[in-house]
């Protein structure tokens, strides 16, 4: 009995560290964005999601008496959700087990789907959430990575640690150049194995990734919008009984003349009957940039509905208070019958990824597999990551049909905290 528990922990253990060893080779777009891991009972107590809360605006007052003039605080937040695990769930029958080669195969193999899974699974929520869009027929990689840094530059996002995804065509026309742009002098060589093909090219880290999934987009509906549309940062409330409701500072509900033709991912541009297109605004000082508000449709609720990314809260809405407007990212606000462009029109075209490090988070979940072993007689192997989030495996044999199980599963869910330091850029 005892042989046969050692060599079928060893069949275990070898799938488990090849998975694990696989899996950390290749956890590229983990290393790029922020990971953490909340308290696992205040996740179970609040349905696998938890509020979190963003970095507050103050106005500047201007005079010597300030009477009257005092301002309170807007904490917004926004929802971080746990997903559901990631599993690889098998059954071998005893004759499979005999050669060791077969389960380091399978581990690798594991492993390797798990990492590509939340490569892609980051990727993905980048390109559909995220709120930055440009698109240009450079022929030099710096110029068309430069457009990214202007963008975000002019909008004076606080991002010290930006990155540049480059697609695998992308990355055929200017890898080369990049590359040969001095720097990675003296880097290891491993670096290479990470994807990453550039450093501090215009201000970014390039890499270049397969996973990238593709942009839906199409010929621009032009719909326009139902009424004048307003919006002010908000905290969430407190109702007279007592009952909490929060406000994820992130989208706001236009109401347009027809919502069908649009996709989520598509990136659009509003555009004010008369006065011309809404401008995005310089966040510390409020100057107009001069340059197109794009916004993402993260949702479309219903025929004459889209919800977008980030709220349009306008600098000269009469409505907002000095404190509300120090959370002000457009110029103008939204008139009857305004114009939504979609600015994304291929039909289908495999985009490139520029953001801030600190804008797109992992959330890591964990789970008490050590009570499967101890009530259930399963064996568990677990293991945390360089980069936080843990691996699991619980395996069991049965003598009825002579076969070993094993499930290998991690459990996190993604976030795009800030859609504002996101963006996709496309190469045509």
């Amino acid at each position: 009995m005892t042989a046969q528990a050692v060599s079928a922990g060893k069949i275990a253990e070898v799938i488990f560290e090849n998975a694990l060893e696989t899996f950390e080779s290749q956890q590229m777009m983990l290393n790029l964005v922020d990971f953490w891991q909340p308290d696992a009972s205040a996740l179970q107590n609040s349905n696998n999601y938890i509020w979190r809360n963003v970095e507050q605006h103050a106005p500047i007052l201007s005079g010597w008496d300030l009477t009257g003039s005092e301002t309170g605080i807007i904490e917004e937040t926004y929802p971080a959700l746990l997903g559901t695990p990631t599993n690889d769930y098998v059954t071998l029958r005893a004759d499979n087990l005999r050669d060791k080669g077969f389960w380091e195969r399978r581990g690798k193999a594991s492993g390797e789907r798990q990492a590509s899974n939340l490569n892609s699974a980051i990727a993905t929520a980048m390109v559909e959430q995220g709120s930055l869009h440009y698109d240009n027929n450079a022929t030099s990689g710096f110029d068309f990575i430069s457009e990214g840094q202007a963008l975000m530059n002019e909008r004076q996002l606080a991002s010290p640690e930006r990155c540049f995804l480059l697609n695998d065509r992308t990355n055929q026309v200017f890898g080369n150049e990049l590359a040969g742009r001095q720097t990675l002098q003296g880097r290891p060589a491993d670096t290479w194995n990470t994807g990453q093909i550039g450093a501090n090219v215009a201000q970014f880290d390039v890499y270049t990734g397969s996973f990238l999934p593709l942009l839906d987009g199409g010929a621009d509906p032009a719909a326009t919008c139902t009424g004048a549309q307003t919006f002010a940062p908000s905290a969430g409330s407190v109702s007279a009984t007592g009952v909490v409701t929060n406000v994820d500072y992130r989208e706001a509900d236009l109401t347009i003349s027809a919502s069908g033709s649009y996709t989520v991912g598509d990136k659009i541009h509003l555009t004010n009957p008369g006065t011309g297109v809404i401008n995005a605004l310089g966040l510390d000082d409020k100057t107009d940039t001069g340059v197109a508000m794009t916004f993402t449709i993260v949702d479309i609720p219903d025929a004459t509905t889209i919800t977008i990314f980030p709220k349009p809260i306008a600098l000269d809405d009469a409505g907002l208070s000095d404190l509300e407007k120090a959370y002000a990212n457009v110029d103008t606000t939204i008139l009857n019958l305004c114009v939504v462009t979609r600015v994304n029109t291929s039909a289908s075209i495999r985009p490139n990824l520029f953001w801030d490090k600190s804008a797109v988070e992992v959330m890591g979940g964990s789970v008490p597999a050590e009570l499967f072993q101890e009530f259930g007689g399963k064996r568990v192997i677990t293991e945390t990551m360089s980069n936080g989030l843990t691996l699991y495996m619980l395996y069991d044999g049965a003598i009825a049909d002579m076969t070993l199980s094993f499930r290998l599963f991690t459990w996190y869910g993604i976030t795009v905290k800030n859609p504002s330091a996101v963006g996709v850029a496309e190469n045509r």
